[in-house]
């Protein structure tokens, strides 16, 4: 049994603050805890209510650009999560991180994309 237990900081030091969570585009809910888990939709890349990226990697968006994108969904999760937990303190760990990307035929870099969420 893993008993590693990640410490979430996010910190001016990091370049990182939490947004206010992001309002549904639909009807999903965005985060929903079910005894001591919180489970989130997915994200997009929302700041300020504004689509940042728009397009498919490897075409229109850069790598770079994806990564920055995939960073900018995994800050918005944790903000919902933020909203049910109280605090990010209060997290144990996480438990699984799923990225979709859109991508342009012939893109194949996926994994480098979904780094900016992990990271």
């Amino acid at each position: 049994m893993c008993n590693w237990k990640p410490k979430l900081i996010l910190n001016k030091e990091m370049g990182i603050t939490l947004p206010e969570t992001p309002k549904p585009l639909a009807t999903y809910v965005p985060a929903v805890q079910v005894d001591k888990y919180i489970y989130t939709s997915g994200q997009i890349p929302l700041a300020a209510g504004e689509l940042e990226f728009k397009g498919k990697l490897g075409a229109e968006i850069s790598e770079g650009q994806g990564y920055e994108a995939a960073k900018m969904c995994a800050i918005n999760c944790l903000s919902a999560i933020k909203g049910l937990a109280g605090s990010l303190d209060n997290i144990e760990r996480i438990v699984k991180v799923v990225g979709f990307v859109n991508s342009a035929p012939g893109f194949n870099q996926q994994p480098n994309v979904i780094n900016g969420a992990s990271e």
